[in-house]
């Protein structure tokens, strides 16, 4: 099943020429679509329009079958979760508190989080050796702790399209290693949508994912890995001398920078 379809996408700031233009790609249900690119080429611009958070200049975006210039704010929560790069909040909500705002799409305006929802929440904090921070306040953790349970907070949501914005920016490696995991488990066995954006291509060498690159012109090209994760494309679309090399350790490719 089609779960998200972008068809000849364009955006542009006031009086400033094209972020991207013509951006065409659809996912399916349990794909993992990873977007590369250098910082500053649109990355989260692009993520922005597919949530609803800023609206393109021409194309459509439909999501199962809709576009989402349709669905109200609540309808859309249900179906998306987006995890910005951006997700310090000034409040004095405890960690509990903030994650269960994370259900409000599926309660009703003066309606309170019930006892399933804590037991939802609390269940993830520990899956993530988390829990001992369950009451402290979100904004007294640190940058990677707070990365941590904004993640857990769009889980919450239950969405069918889950999209993280440099998920792994402020993450050590154990910590990233938990994040890829992750995504690939959402992905094969509750079967959620993943858009991911990273600046690191060994991310992506990680994961079994579609790729898309988006390079300084406002072009993202999109295809397999095979297909697009080559020594020349990578370098083309950084800008800085890349190689790739296969790891038999990792059984893998790793892409590394050329000194």
């Amino acid at each position: 099943m089609i779960v998200l379809d972008v068809h000849n996408l364009s955006f542009s700031y006031p009086k400033r020429q094209f972020v991207f233009h013509h951006v065409n790609f659809s996912l399916k249900t349990g794909e993992i679509f990873t977007i590369l690119g250098p910082n500053g080429v649109g990355k989260s611009t692009l993520l922005h329009c597919l949530t609803g958070l800023l609206s393109p200049q021409q194309g459509t975006i439909t999501v199962f079958g809709n576009e989402i210039t349709a669905l109200n704010g609540k309808n859309l929560a249900q179906q998306i979760a987006y995890v910005p790069q951006d997700y310090h909040i000034n409040s004095n909500l405890t960690v509990i508190d903030y994650l269960l705002t994370g259900r409000a799409p599926y309660l009703s305006f003066f309606q309170t989080p019930k006892k399933k929802d804590f037991k939802m929440a609390e269940k993830y904090l520990q899956d993530f050796q988390l829990f001992q921070f369950r009451d402290h306040p979100f904004a007294a953790l640190s940058g990677g702790q707070q990365q941590l349970i904004t993640i857990i907070r769009a889980l919450l949501q239950q969405p069918k399209l889950l999209i993280l914005d440099e998920p792994m920016a402020a993450l050590d490696l154990s910590r990233q290693y938990e994040i890829l995991k992750l995504v690939k488990r959402l992905a094969h066995q509750e079967k959620i949508t993943i858009i991911l954006t990273t600046h690191l291509p060994d991310h992506a060498l990680m994961l079994p994912t579609k790729i898309g690159l988006l390079d300084s012109n406002g072009t993202l090209t999109v295809g397999s890995r095979d297909q697009l994760m080559t020594t020349e494309r990578l370098t083309e679309v950084y800008q800085v001398p890349l190689t790739l090399a296969y790891v038999p350790a990792l059984q893998r490719y790793t892409c590394q920078i050329k000194l």
